[in-house]
């Protein structure tokens, strides 16, 4: 069975590929190369990111295999480093991160696909955490993401239960951002990153610092990083050319015509 993960560029678009055929299982082996994608991608010039997986399915969950027999203080060990590796550096990206979801996309690759900020999903797509099953809980972060996305108390469902849920039921749920056709995915979830790529990089990375500060300490806790992450986008060449652009067309007339490079 084979493992690896790789990034390359398209154009300004980054896009991070993992696989551990046939299922795309989460090893700790892969975490790593994760990791070092990631690493790969954070020194590019990308200006969006997208997280996709070969085969039919996104990810099945991690390979239980390697629970087996593992003591509390190996658990709190791996998941201690796991957690940083994948989620939370998604997270921290100064760019959009996109998860193109097909098939399965079920416990760590939910929790995956939750660490990005947008999630595109095939209509076959079918989502669960189903740790239940096995006895568990979310290892890396489910349940907490689930409730800031869809509330407490269907992420209680979701987790109580393991049950899977189809694509429109969490786009319902304010978990999936969009649905496309199966045949469409690749295709319109590159499309929407070549769009938000072309936009103004640096406000991105605000915006997504503030969304971040406001789910950690609160809209108060958001509002006063204001000043020290947000006025600095005046000195952007980006922002002084959108101003310029507006000025000109003015506001009904203006989209499309400013042209974002990033800085």
């Amino acid at each position: 069975m084979s493992e690896f993960c790789t990034f390359e560029l398209d154009g300004n678009v980054g896009v991070l590929t993992f696989a551990n055929a046939p299922l795309n299982l989460i090893t700790f082996p892969l975490m790593d190369l994760f990791d070092e994608a990631l690493n790969q991608a954070a020194l590019s010039d990308m200006r969006a990111l997208i997280v996709r997986s070969e085969g039919p399915h996104f990810c099945a969950g991690a390979d239980v295999k390697m629970f087996l027999d593992r003591s509390e203080a190996y658990a709190r060990h791996q998941f201690s480093r796991a957690l940083p590796l994948i989620i939370q550096r998604l997270e921290e990206l100064p760019v959009p991160v996109i998860a193109q979801v097909q098939g399965f996309c079920l416990a760590a690759g939910l929790e995956i696909a939750m660490a990005c900020d947008i999630i595109v999903a095939g209509k076959s797509a079918e989502f669960a955490q189903v740790e239940v099953h096995i006895g568990a809980s979310t290892f890396l972060g489910g349940i907490e993401r689930l409730a800031t996305l869809c509330g407490a108390n269907r992420a209680r469902e979701i987790v109580f239960g393991g049950d899977r849920y189809s694509a429109e039921q969490f786009e319902r749920w304010n978990i999936v951002n969009r649905v496309v056709e199966d045949e469409q995915l690749a295709e319109k979830t590159m499309k929407y990153a070549r769009r938000i790529a072309s936009g103004p990089t640096r406000a991105h990375a605000v915006s997504k610092r503030l969304v971040r500060a406001a789910l950690d300490d609160g809209v108060r806790g958001a509002d006063r990083l204001i000043g020290d992450i947000a006025a600095p986008l005046f000195e952007t060449k980006d922002m002084q050319h959108g101003v310029r652009v507006l000025l000109e067309h003015g506001s009904r007339n203006m989209i499309g015509k400013a042209k974002f490079e990033g800085n």
